[in-house]
């Protein structure tokens, strides 16, 4: 990999990693959602870094370039945090299903006292 390239890389990482810290700064993220975001950046940082690891991890787990073991651990990533998204969007809808009755049954009492 060239130096520019690593530089770049390095330089995208942190920028992403001080994007993140700034969003939860402004309250954009809470804390314990911006973590995964958090792991990522560092993780970025760490491949640009040190290239040889995804190489040596690729060859490993035997796949014949390294973009493609990337771009699998990318897909894998992103399905993760769809999946634990999706999850807390169920766990939010049940929530306010469960509010908004709450809700009409006080009313209820309320208009027939």
């Amino acid at each position: 990999m060239s130096g520019i390239l690593r530089v770049e890389m390095v330089l995208f990482s942190l920028i992403f990693f001080i994007y993140i810290i700034r969003s939860i700064n402004k309250n954009v993220f809470l804390l314990k959602n911006a973590i995964r975001w958090l792991i990522i950046s560092v993780g970025l940082v760490v491949v640009a870094v040190f290239p040889e690891l995804p190489e040596w991890f690729s060859r490993k787990l035997g796949f014949e370039t390294t973009s493609n073991f990337l771009l699998i651990m990318a897909i894998f990533v992103l399905l993760f945090i769809e999946i634990k998204n999706s999850a807390l969007l169920s766990k939010q809808q049940n929530q306010i299903k469960l509010l908004t009755q709450e809700l009409s049954i006080l009313k209820d009492k309320k208009e027939k006292k």
